[in-house]
């Protein structure tokens, strides 16, 4: 009786066994995919952060040949704001000077007139 009992509980323990191997191998292989399917999006990611580097390093060169570019404009238009500030006031001088010799004429006319209406006298 004990060897009828002992021979099935070996063929249930076998069968629980074997039972167990399986789920094992299944949840093993389950890890498995699952670990290629991280390594994959892993690659994937690693991937597009080295894409989003480059777009990113270009963006900045582009951004630092703007910046220049910019400089240079402004550079540019502050000589020629400096150009015309020196036209306008050699201009001024100009203004100025001609003034001046206005007065002068205009003194030596009272002058002429003056000796004109004292000659007349």
């Amino acid at each position: 009786f004990f060897s009828l009992l002992y021979a099935s509980m070996n063929v249930i323990s076998s069968s629980l066994k074997k039972g167990l191997v399986r789920e094992k191998d299944t949840e093993k292989d389950e890890l498995i995919k699952q670990l290629k399917e991280l390594r994959e999006k892993i690659t994937s990611l690693e991937h597009d952060n080295d894409v989003l580097v480059s777009e990113n390093v270009a963006l900045q060169e582009q951004l630092e040949q703007e910046k220049l570019k910019n400089y240079e404009l402004c550079k540019q238009r502050v000589e020629e704001k400096r150009a015309q500030i020196s036209i306008l006031s050699s201009e001024e001088q100009a203004i100025e000077e001609q003034k001046e010799l206005l007065k002068a004429l205009s003194t030596e006319i009272t002058k002429f007139s003056a000796e004109v209406t004292a000659v007349d006298k």
